[in-house]
């Protein structure tokens, strides 16, 4: 059952959707692109981590950001009962955007949205360090990342909501006493062994620059042969 905000916005979403097939792409498939999303981001981070040594403090931040929003969000929509995104649930009111397959995403909760809970997370920790940042974080997470989801019927607009609450509150509660505890370590591989460590960074970017997707694939495909 939907509340009013998700209804009120899938009505104000659907006035647009089916009117410009080239909008929709440039909406949906372009902003949908993780080298789009996602990239600018890690390359924001990288900058930062070579800028200046007061940085790195706020990229592990980041870095803590993303591993307990993303996996936070996956635990959630693993145990709560599935929530059928919009463009699966059959809903009259929503209205399925011009080129977008109806089978996207099939099978995958909607709630929380852990796209929202990544982005957020990491733009609280940049609004915390800078004020400018973080405030262009925002306006990337909720105009690139997070509005086009709606658009499409990824995700209701609670979805999004609770995903930037998870994320926030992992920003807030949980990144920064681990970057303390963890730093010195992560400085010290750093030093040591620099290969090593750039070589788990660049892992560590593709993976969240691409979702994990083969990996949730992989595992998907593990938990179809098992069951």
């Amino acid at each position: 059952m939907l509340n009013s905000l998700d209804t009120f916005v899938m009505k104000l979403m659907g006035q647009y959707s089916s009117k410009s097939i080239i909008a929709n792409k440039i909406i949906i498939r372009f902003l949908d692109l993780n080298t789009v999303k996602f990239l600018p981001l890690f390359i924001l981070l990288w900058f930062l981590w070579f800028f200046r040594n007061k940085w790195k403090q706020v990229v592990v931040e980041c870095i803590i950001d993303m591993f307990f929003g993303i996996g936070i969000s996956r635990f959630i929509q693993l145990f709560l009962p599935e929530r059928l995104r919009p463009l699966h649930s059959g809903n009259p009111d929503f209205v399925l955007p011009l080129g977008v397959d109806p089978n996207t995403l099939e099978h995958w909760s909607s709630f929380p949205s852990d796209h929202a809970a990544l982005t957020f997370a990491v733009s609280t920790t940049m609004w915390r360090a800078s004020r400018p940042l973080g405030a262009a974080c925002f306006i990337w997470s909720t105009f690139v990342i997070c509005l086009p989801r709606i658009y499409a019927g990824y995700h209701y607009a609670t979805d999004i909501l609770g995903g930037a609450f998870v994320g926030v509150c992992t920003a807030l509660v949980v990144a920064r006493p681990l970057q303390k505890l963890l730093m010195p370590s992560v400085l010290t591989v750093e030093e040591r062994f620099p290969g090593l460590f750039f070589s788990g960074f660049f892992v560590i970017s593709y993976e969240f620059v691409t979702q994990f997707d083969e990996l949730r694939l992989v595992g998907r495909a593990i938990q179809h042969l098992i069951s």
